[in-house]
């Protein structure tokens, strides 16, 4: 639940950032960091619960989530570039991810 919000909030002001209001680049990112490590702490626990896949999937998403968003600085505004698309796709990814991570955690027990 908690990515999910944090999610939400960090696509909105990415999408604010993006239409040139730079005040929001702070909380996207610390929003984006924030959802990065709870989709790796919640990657751990499904490890340690057996779930390899969605594990490994939720690590390598966490780290590519954040690594992706800073290859998009200095920002180019109006500009929709590969990789902003793909950070996109990753963030909603990792949202997903992070869903099925739980569910696997739960049914593990």
């Amino acid at each position: 639940m908690l990515v999910r919000v944090l999610g939400l909030a960090s696509i909105v002001l990415g999408v604010l950032v993006w239409s040139e209001h730079q005040q929001y680049l702070g909380a996207h990112i610390g929003c984006g960091f924030l959802v990065a490590t709870l989709v790796f702490i919640l990657a751990v626990m499904a490890l340690l619960k057996k779930a390899v896949l969605p594990g490994i999937l939720g690590v390598v998403l966490a780290v590519l989530l954040p690594v992706v968003g800073l290859k998009q600085l200095p920002l180019t505004f109006h500009t929709l570039a590969a990789i902003q698309v793909v950070h996109i796709v990753f963030a909603l990814l990792t949202i997903g991810v992070a869903e099925r991570l739980y569910s696997a955690i739960r049914s593990a027990r």
